[in-house]
Parts: structure tokens; sequence; C-alpha cells
């Protein structure tokens, strides 16, 4: 089942058109999603491109136990080179990674299982944007997505962000945003649990389930911290979700959160897997 929801047509159609004839190296990420183990136990997914524009491909596979959303091994597994000297391709830095995560997904038994329940198709998580087209990306992100038909009882999946704790002072990146960024400009300056002294602070999210009756039951994830390698993010938008239903067990969900923040060359696109149990 494949759901497309999208934004205003003028910016989607807009952006559609630099997405497909200017799909080159950039720094918004693309993602390829692995799956979910037999047991619902673990689930996977590959986000990868090239540095600000640069020759040097990046790979990063993320292995997530769903019981309590943390990565196996305490951390993804990343192949990156970021010395001056680095040519290593995006099809050889994949293809490393592939090779470090084998044994893990083996072991799990992880592989193409589940559904994609909801889709914004204008968040390209296919493509690897060029870094000078990832802020109208950024602008065109939403912050719901409505599952189909799905018996869980979900009817909306609700991204709002808030401020967190963090080691690092973020207090630059929540002025970091333009005059005609409707929705991160409007959220930052109109909600008031952003508004005050944001001195170690930086930009953090919740995301909950909404019941058919508008009413939210389950917070899926709330930032308490948010650690440094978000790199102060300016934004976060929902991408996609998917569900797992393994056998005489409650059903499963990804959630796949578009985290963006500002690179060296312009906006960075990199992608958060939500994951835990429906109900």
């Amino acid at each position: 089942m494949m759901v497309g929801y999208g934004v205003g047509s003028a910016v989607g159609a807009a952006l559609l058109l630099t997405v497909v004839s200017a799909a080159q190296a950039g720094d918004a990420a693309a993602r390829r999603i692995i799956g979910f183990s037999p047991d619902g136990n673990y689930f996977a997914f590959e986000q990868y491109g090239k540095i600000d524009a640069a020759v040097s491909g990046w790979s990063e596979i993320d292995i997530i136990d769903t019981r309590t959303d943390e990565f196996v091994g305490g951390k993804p597994i990343l192949v990156l080179d970021e010395s001056e000297e680095a040519t290593t391709t995006v099809e050889q830095a994949r293809a490393r990674a592939a090779k470090q995560a084998a044994s893990i997904l083996a072991k799990y038994a992880i592989a193409a299982r589940g559904e994609r329940t909801a889709f914004d198709r204008f968040t390209f998580p296919d493509d690897t944007v060029e870094y000078n087209d990832i802020f109208r990306l950024e602008q065109a992100g939403q912050k719901w997505l409505s599952p189909f038909y799905d018996e869980t009882g979900i009817s909306t999946i609700q991204l709002d962000e808030i401020l967190a704790d963090s080691k690092t002072d973020c207090s630059a990146s929540f002025d970091d945003t333009k005059p005609d960024d409707q929705q991160g400009d409007k959220a930052l300056q109109g909600d008031k649990s952003l508004q005050g002294d944001k001195t170690g602070k930086a930009l953090g999210f919740r995301l909950s389930l909404q019941g058919q009756d508008g009413k939210p039951f389950k917070v899926l994830h709330e930032d308490k911290t948010v650690p440094g390698s978000r790199n102060c993010p300016t934004s976060y938008s929902l991408s996609e979700s998917y569900k797992y239903t393994p056998p005489g067990k409650p059903a499963v969900l990804a959630v796949l959160v578009q985290r963006f923040s500002q690179g060296f060359e312009g906006r960075d696109r990199r992608f958060i897997a939500v994951t835990g149990q429906a109900r």
C-alpha cells in the first residue's frame, strides 16, 4: 500500500521539476529501506549521498531495536571519509557499509518486510537533491502524515518541534530561517514553547500518534536532549511511515523524519527513523 500526501501544488510542482531535472550529488541524503526482522524487533535502513557536493561519497546503515528505539551496537554503521584527498564514490561507500552490516542483518534476518502506510512524495526520499535546492525542500516539508485505512486506529502521525537540552550551543541555528520560510519561521515565532532564552538548547521534536477522534493516544518519541550528531537542526518534517505486524504480535512502526541543518555549502538533509509499537 503506497499513498502520497503532498504540500501546496505550486511549491510541490516547482520542486518536482527541480529535482527531476537536476538530481545530482548534493548533501541531501537519499534513503533505502532494508526492512524488519521476522519478529518485528529490528528495523534497518540506509541513507547515503555526497559530502556538500564534493567527490567523496558516504553511506550510513541504521539498525534499530524497535523495543528501545536504540541503535544496535550503540551507533549506526557509517562509511565516511572527510579528508581533502577523499575519492570514495557513493557506490564504493555503499558497498563497504553493506559489507559491514551484512553479519548483523543476517543475524536478525532483517529483510524486506512490512508496508509503507503514508508518504509525502515531495520529500523525494529516493533522490540526492542538488545542495542549492535543499532549502526549498525544507520549506515544502509537512508536520503530519495520515496512514491510509490503517487498522491500528492511527488517524494522524503528528510532529511538533520543541526545545531540548544540548551540549552544543545551537542558539544561533534558531535564527537561521529566511523570511519566506513559511513553515519554519511561523513555527519558531508562533509556538510559545520555542520562545525565550535558547542558550544551551537545540531544536528537537515530539512524534505523537492520533486516533480517529483527533486526540493523541501515544507519544512515540520526544527529545529530552539533542545529540551533537544532528548538527544544530534548523527544522524537522515527516517523510514516510512503515508498518509491520509480526505473527501474533502488535504492529510495529518505523517513521522517517527529515532533519535539516546548515552544512558547509548549504542546507543538509538527513533521515531519522523513529520506531516503536503502534499501541
